[in-house]
């Protein structure tokens, strides 16, 4: 009986440690999506009244990266072409129309460094 119930304590205690840590992780994921109709270069999409934003805006000056902000109160047709649905996001674009998307953040490695 005392074995299981420190099995089962351990355990608990292992998926609480779990959820934790992945809470804490920002999720930056890339993706390749088309980008018809944007100039090559790298953006910052967000939205009004993000306090994230504004940390992934400072990290890019940080980092001296060149970008063109996208707002969705002001671009929504951009963010609906891409099928962007969080914000902040990072959106690297090819001369070729060619992209990757960076969902939830700025990645730790872009093509286009200062």
């Amino acid at each position: 009986m005392t074995t299981r119930l420190l099995v089962v304590v351990v355990v608990a205690a292992l998926v609480v440690a779990v959820v934790f840590v992945l809470r804490r992780r920002p999720i930056v994921r890339a993706r390749p999506v088309p980008a018809t109709g944007l100039a090559s270069g790298v953006y910052l999409l967000t939205s009004d009244d993000c306090e994230t934003c504004v940390r992934a805006r400072n990290e890019l000056v940080r980092r001296g990266v060149p970008h063109t902000e996208l707002s969705w109160q002001k671009n929504p047709d951009v963010f609906e072409r891409l099928g962007v649905d969080a914000v902040p996001s990072v959106l690297e674009v090819e001369s070729d129309g060619s992209a990757t998307w960076w969902r939830g953040g700025v990645p730790r490695r872009l093509r286009r460094l200062g």
